[in-house]
């Protein structure tokens, strides 16, 4: 709370600065994560514009001087910092701001010479931002005066998030847009799995399908990996042995059952020291277990079958909450035993058209666009900044 106080004092003189600045709209500012990451949807817009439309100039925030010196080393000087008065005074400067996760500068009231794009990093299947449970005045009064009366447009992917992408942002629904998330345009890369798994694993055994078990990440206590009653390791690993499948565990919490399933040469786990952004190599599994991520919605587009296991389902939604009615919009086996898991597994390995349907029909609510994802967002910018020019 303190801090939040300390910062609202200082945003009014970048406030002051801000209004007698000359915007400059051939420049884009990216951001994401608390302004010292390089991911989500940012990542991939700035690196798709800064391949294809070069008569803009990107940049790019990172205020870790580690990670902005080494992105800096890799990629080329298209790396800033919002630390230093000078920095502050670049981003200000700019005539468009993209962000997936905060915003590159922080400063009271809005500013509607300047173009700000939020591509967020995700669907609302389960509450975000202001929607979230337990939101206090002052934050909502917070998040409208930093970030709500900043945004010109925030994208989506179906007119089915419309009302809510309003809601957890607190802008109108005219400000939402059907533009697509720029990551999603992954999915289309033709990926070598082989090549890709050998570079993360020094021995993976024979295997003719891949599975990436991805739960969802809980705020307050670990994910329960395979959570069944009859959870039998060595079952698990004749079948996956006589199938020849390898299961690739997402999921960040330790516990004994990690520790349990790493003696399993056909279990491996992929957090972040393996690959940080899963999006990169999404489509080169052959099937999805999750619960309620919202990465499920990104692999419909590739229709390829999931199994969801909700195991705390009544727990999840008194606590986060869901935006959805979770069976309806959940389109796969949901299994209460190993089993069962098992069985699931072994049938949608088999037949193609099992829950074909139902994927389809989510999709179809889910994800109106598809493909060319970074394009579509490039040219509403485009489109912004020349209204902009003219004025």
């Amino acid at each position: 709370m303190y801090r939040k106080i300390l910062y609202l004092l200082k945003s009014l003189v970048l406030l002051i600065i801000n209004k007698f600045r000359k915007l400059n709209y051939h420049v884009i500012i990216f951001s994401s994560s608390n302004n010292t990451d390089y991911d989500y949807n940012s990542k991939y817009l700035f690196e798709y514009i800064l391949k294809n439309h070069r008569d803009y100039k990107c940049k790019y925030v990172i205020n870790d001087d580690k990670k902005r010196k080494k992105l800096r080393n890799k990629i080329g000087d298209f790396f800033i910092e919002t630390k230093s008065f000078k920095g502050i005074l670049e981003v200000l400067n700019a005539g468009c701001w993209v962000t997936s996760a905060g915003l590159p500068v922080y400063f009271l009231g809005a500013d509607r010479r300047r173009v700000v794009l939020n591509l967020w990093h995700g669907v609302p299947l389960k509450k975000i931002a202001l929607l979230q449970k337990n939101i206090s005045k002052f934050t909502k009064i917070y998040f409208n005066q930093i970030f709500s009366k900043k945004y010109t447009a925030i994208i989506t992917t179906s007119r089915i998030f419309i009302p809510i992408m309003a809601k957890s942002f607190g802008v109108e629904e005219k400000k939402i847009k059907i533009l697509g998330q720029p990551r999603n345009d992954l999915l289309w890369i033709k990926n070598d799995r082989e090549n890709i798994l050998k570079s993360m694993y020094k021995y993976l055994p024979y295997y003719k399908k891949v599975i990436l078990y991805a739960p969802t990440f809980r705020d307050d206590k670990g994910v329960t990996l395979f959570p069944f009653k009859d959870f039998n390791i060595n079952k698990l690993n004749d079948f996956l042995e006589e199938q020849k499948i390898v299961i690739f565990i997402r999921s960040h919490k330790s516990s004994y059952i990690k520790n349990t399933l790493s003696k399993s040469k056909r279990i491996k786990f992929m957090n972040n020291d393996k690959i940080k952004d899963i999006m990169e190599i999404l489509n080169i599994f052959d099937l999805l277990i999750t619960d309620y991520s919202g990465i499920y919605i990104d692999y419909l587009l590739i229709q390829r079958p999931i199994i969801f296991l909700p195991y705390d389902l009544e727990e999840y939604i008194s606590k986060r909450g869901l935006n959805f009615c979770y069976n309806e919009f959940s389109p796969g086996p949901k299994p209460k035993t190993q089993d069962e898991l098992l069985k699931e597994i072994y049938k949608l390995s088999l037949n193609i058209n099992y829950y074909k349907k139902e994927r389809e029909e989510v999709n179809k609510k889910f994800n109106e666009v598809k493909k060319s994802n970074c394009e579509r967002n490039f040219k509403y910018i485009n489109s912004e900044l020349k209204k902009k020019r003219i004025i």
